[in-house]
């Protein structure tokens, strides 16, 4: 199991509370498979066939987590993570799905094991600070829970809720595991979203796939935000954010509910330190409505222009996701953060009793290319515990300095949760 120098303090820590009287023992755990198949057409030439093992990724996941009150407003939280491709790479997959990069190949398939969570969250009055490993949602900088595994942070955060209607929050991030940064695949090209084994490093770390090395360039990162509730359905957000010797950024967003209809709109931007990368900048909006068990909703995003190398605005730990509104499964954040690119998304979702079906169509209009998206999701929890989730993906890219190409895909998750 790795633990890192900076979770190892934490640990210690929660031993040493955990002689005094513990309450609350909370013990959760999931386990779960994750599989999916792509069929790339390239031109009317396919690369495969769906449900074989040259078109395929995934691996199995679980996790064990315990979480107490260890002392008046102290409360503790450790989360073990597992990873193992079950000797399945050898007939039904073609690689892991998450997990891969930062390893030599003689280690890629093997078990993998770390410490996810490990920390302290104290309250006194209106303020709280939890520190140690955690997840983390801001706009920005965000855990991401798609794949197997999902990233997170070794961080300090203070809340405090003083100021009416007001939540003030402040971050410090010393390191992260998000793959995407160093790397952003593992070995098939499949975008990872953790290091192999959990590994943690600073921003802008660097993987090399040729000699299996990482670089740790040692940045760390802050972030200050203001949650902001100034009547009943409306809600604000404003975020600045300084990752030294990277970039500055911030985010901003509103969004407002009434009568089943929802109003939301979005901007941020990155100021670049890096010579020759120009800065960007995305705005988005949404309007939904929904009536009872049926929800719709349609979103538009632009960005800003800029010349090769321009800053793409998605997820600081991975670079992969985003909290825009129209990014879609394949078409996601680095696709709709990304330079002079403009976005049409409208979905639909209907709640039946036990499962849930929602699809959307995806529009991108970009300087050197243009695609379309078209996802559609099911999912369902039976009895209490075990909950399925089924996906089909439809990607259609009009490439206009190269070939075009088509991708579609299923992807398949089978967890329980206990």
């Amino acid at each position: 199991m790795i633990v890192s120098k900076t979770t190892a303090p934490f640990l210690a820590l929660l031993l040493v509370s955990s002689a005094y009287a513990i309450e609350n023992v909370k013990v959760t755990g999931e386990a779960k498979y994750w599989y999916q198949t792509t069929v790339k057409d390239i031109s009317g030439q396919p690369s495969g066939k769906f449900f074989q093992r040259e078109s395929s990724v995934g691996v199995a996941a679980a996790e064990l987590g315990v979480s107490a009150d260890l002392l008046e407003g102290l409360k503790g939280k450790v989360s073990v993570m597992a990873l193992d491709s079950l000797g399945l790479e050898k007939s039904f997959v073609k690689d892991i799905s998450s997990a891969g990069a930062g390893v030599e190949d003689n280690g890629y398939y093997r078990t993998q094991v770390w410490i996810t969570e490990a920390n302290l969250d104290y309250k006194i009055g209106n303020t709280s600070a939890i520190v140690g490993r955690q997840a983390l949602n801001t706009p920005l900088l965000f855990t991401e829970r798609w794949n197997a595994s999902y990233n997170t942070f070794d961080a300090a955060v203070l809340m405090n809720s003083d100021i009416p209607y007001t939540t003030l929050v402040a971050a410090y991030v010393h390191q992260h595991n998000g793959g995407a940064s160093a790397g952003n695949a593992t070995a098939t090209n499949f975008p990872s979203t953790t290091m192999h084994n959990g590994s943690y490093y600073g921003f802008g770390s660097t993987y090399n796939s040729t000699t299996k090395e990482v670089t740790d360039e040692k940045n760390r990162a802050y972030a200050f935000g203001a949650i902001v509730k100034p009547v009943k359905d409306l809600a604000m957000n404003l975020w600045y954010y300084d990752i030294n010797s990277m970039f500055n950024a911030y985010w901003i967003d509103a969004e407002y509910k009434i009568s089943g209809m929802f109003f939301g709109i979005q901007n941020s931007g990155i100021d670049v330190a890096t010579a020759g990368v120009d800065n960007a900048m995305v705005t988005a909006a949404k309007v939904g409505y929904t009536l009872d068990k049926l929800t719709l909703d349609v979103a538009y995003s632009t960005t800003a222009t800029g010349n090769t190398g321009t800053a793409i605005i998605t997820n600081a730990a991975t670079g992969d996701k985003s909290k825009v509104y129209t990014q879609s499964v394949f078409q996601d954040g680095a696709v709709v953060g990304s330079r002079d690119t403009d976005v049409w998304r409208a979905g639909a979702a209907y709640q039946f009793d036990g499962f849930k079906i929602s699809t959307s169509y995806q529009d991108v209009r970009q300087a050197t290319k243009d695609g379309t998206e078209v996802d559609i999701i099911a999912t369902a929890k039976v009895a209490q515990y075990v909950n399925l989730t089924g996906m089909y993906i439809h990607q259609d890219v009009d490439e206009k300095t190269a070939t075009d190409f088509k991708n579609d895909a299923f992807r398949l998750i089978a967890s329980v949760k206990f």
